[in-house]
């Protein structure tokens, strides 16, 4: 037992030196304090002292590790960010599109049109679950070098959005392109503001890169935890 803490000790040290190198070769954006899609964000806004962003995408295997991570923390989650105060935000692009990924901006599509229905969370939840056991999981699309992912129909999204609870009137959304406008603006907004996904912004520390598939929550509780 003493041998596996040992080893767990270990990883996790190794982890959070990888986010300090991260952090430290990351300069500090233009931040935009405004929040850009209020369905997006976790907390109060009235009494938050801080302002936490993930820019992020969902077709972005690493995003995905570090949201299914904060989503396993569950309710201690949500009590950390009660208990400092903070305002949390994801601003969900489609950076990747841009550089080959088809069901990017599709992805992105079907997140902005939960969030206007303000069932935003109920999908990001679905759907950040669904990909990485449909795919990722099984090392489909999960890095530049896997088998790429090639079956993303809207049908996809239609049912993740289904399952979630979504108002019937996201298929109408999503099939009619109705927040593609969306999308285009917060993603040309977040080029100028994030480099690398997933970027994240917690008070003053600023980190890009890939979250990996096996740090879970406490590696990301220690993320939260540097930008107090």
């Amino acid at each position: 037992m003493k041998k596996i803490l040992s080893i767990v000790s270990l990883v996790a040290v190794f982890a959070l030196i990888l986010i300090a190198i991260a952090t430290s070769s990351i300069k500090k954006p233009d931040f935009d304090t405004a929040v850009w899609t209020p369905a997006m964000t976790l907390g109060n806004p009235e009494t938050a002292v801080r302002h936490y962003v993930v820019y992020t995408d969902l077709m972005c295997p690493y995003c995905n590790y570090y949201a299914k991570a904060i989503m396993d923390g569950g309710e201690e989650f949500e009590q950390f960010l009660a208990e400092h105060k903070i305002l949390y935000e994801v601003r969900l692009t489609d950076m990747l599109y841009e550089n080959g990924v088809e069901y990017s901006r599709p992805a992105a599509e079907a997140g902005y049109c939960a969030a206007n229905t303000n069932q935003f969370w109920d999908f990001y939840h679905e759907a950040i679950y669904r990909i990485f056991t449909d795919y990722y999981s099984k090392g489909i699309g999960n890095s530049k070098t896997a088998t790429p992912i090639k079956d993303l129909s809207l049908d996809y999204w239609v049912k993740i959005a289904s399952d979630a609870g979504v108002d019937s009137g996201f298929e109408d959304c999503l099939k009619s392109n109705k927040t593609q406008s969306q999308v285009t603006a917060n993603t040309y907004k977040a080029a100028t503001m994030a480099s690398g996904l997933p970027y994240f912004a917690f008070g003053a520390k600023y980190t890009s890169g890939g979250f990996d598939s096996s740090w879970g929550w406490n590696v990301a509780k220690q993320m939260l935890s540097a930008g107090l």
